[in-house]
């Protein structure tokens, strides 16, 4: 299971360091942030300097639908001939599809990314909805468009759906097997799970959702098709265990998560307290609750290299963590080293692991508990249950009972 940087405003250098360290194996550069120059020099940098790493671009097409907000922050998409206000009626039209996906192969044909992630909408509703249809044309058309532009790089599908539409079990079964089932397939696809709003940790964390993203990758997977899966930060490696090839998590909460409203003016505040993510809590949690519960649970630390950021020795100055550019570097390394442990070639062995770690990860919750430490709302244990359940329900459903 690979782990990508979800790429987004203000990326400095934690990309090139990520990428020397091994901790992430590529990056998903976003055009809202960088201008198509800046981009072009980014992956001449990367692919020069990193000849391993996988470079994607993603399109961002489906924040077209809502182009004509005068309250959207498009940044630098329109800086790209494909990218322009879309009415669903208009994407009713296969022309008007097959136009845009020229335009967009056009523009990428030349940079050296190592496979193409062709754009989409987003499905905000449900699966059986006019978005889904445009959704699947767009799935449909883009191998005949991409093979008679002559490009031959690997063609990745976007999917951007709402959490809501993964709720409805029959109509997501019904979709995913007319996505299966296309003649004109695409090599894989790039999966976004989105949420009403990137705070809102319940909106992913819940147990038909973890369910039904899992279900996805493994049924893609089965079908022959990568599965690269944005926005997926700590459930990376539980999607890797069902057989997806990559997930992806950046540096700010709206690279974590996915939400529209990424793409729309955030009020005004102070800037987030800096975290630790421990693998055992699967979560994020302050320096002063790391520092207390690491009193007595020492397992929640994880024991690598970017951990000595963290030591009260590293602290004197009175700041609650590392530099604020160094915390996505400890978050990447946590994740790549969960991926290596829950991650195999064995699907029934991978979801033991799951378990075994959930339950250790509830366990080591009631001893906080008992303890009387009161954690704070986006450190404490709430994503627990979801997680346990949404194992429960995909093994329910599938082969791994």
């Amino acid at each position: 299971m690979k782990l990508y940087a979800q790429a987004g405003y203000g990326p400095s250098e934690k990309i090139n360091e990520g990428l020397s360290e091994n901790i992430i194996q590529g990056a998903i550069l976003s055009p809202k942030d960088m201008t198509k120059l800046a981009m072009t020099e980014k992956i001449q940098f990367i692919r020069g300097k990193f000849p391993k790493a996988d470079v994607f671009i993603d399109p961002q097409f489906y924040v077209g639908l809502y182009a004509a907000s005068p309250e959207i922050n498009l940044g630098n998409i329109g800086d790209w001939d494909y990218f322009r206000h879309y009415t669903k009626s208009e994407l009713e039209i296969s022309r008007n599809i097959d136009n845009l996906l020229q335009t967009y192969f056009g523009e990428i044909a030349d940079l050296n990314v190592t496979g193409v992630i062709s754009p989409n909408i987003y499905i905000s509703q449900s699966f059986d909805s006019r978005e889904a249809v445009i959704a699947k044309n767009f799935i449909r058309q883009a191998r005949n468009i991409i093979e008679a532009q002559s490009i031959s790089k690997p063609l990745y599908a976007s999917l951007v759906i709402c959490r809501e539409a993964l709720q409805d079990q029959k109509e997501f079964e019904e979709f995913l097997n007319d996505i299966t089932m296309i003649d004109e397939r695409p090599d894989g696809f790039y999966v976004i799970v989105g949420s009403r709003s990137h705070e809102a940790r319940s909106d992913i964390f819940h147990t038909d959702i973890i369910a039904n993203w899992m279900m996805l990758n493994l049924s893609l997977s089965i079908n022959g098709f990568e599965v690269i899966n944005g926005y997926s930060d700590i459930l990376t490696a539980f999607l890797g265990a069902v057989g997806g090839t990559a997930g992806a998590t950046g540096w700010w909460s709206n690279l974590r998560t996915f939400s529209l409203d990424r793409y729309f003016p955030a009020g005004g505040g102070r800037l987030p307290v800096i975290r630790y993510l421990s693998n055992l809590l699967l979560n994020r949690i302050t320096f002063a609750e790391k520092e207390a519960i690491s009193a007595f649970i020492p397992d929640i630390l994880n024991n690598l290299p970017h951990d000595t950021e963290y030591t009260a020795e590293n602290n004197e100055s009175g700041l609650p963590a590392p530099e604020r550019a160094r915390e996505i570097l400890q978050s990447w390394e946590a994740i790549n080293t969960l991926n290596q442990k829950l991650t195999g070639n064995d699907i029934s062995k991978n979801l033991d692991e799951c378990n075994n770690w959930v339950l250790r990860c509830a366990e080591a919750y009631g001893a906080i508990a008992n303890r009387g430490l009161v954690l704070d709302s986006h450190s404490n244990n709430e994503h627990v249950e979801p997680l346990m359940e949404g194992l429960r329900k995909f093994r329910e459903k599938t082969e791994f009972g």
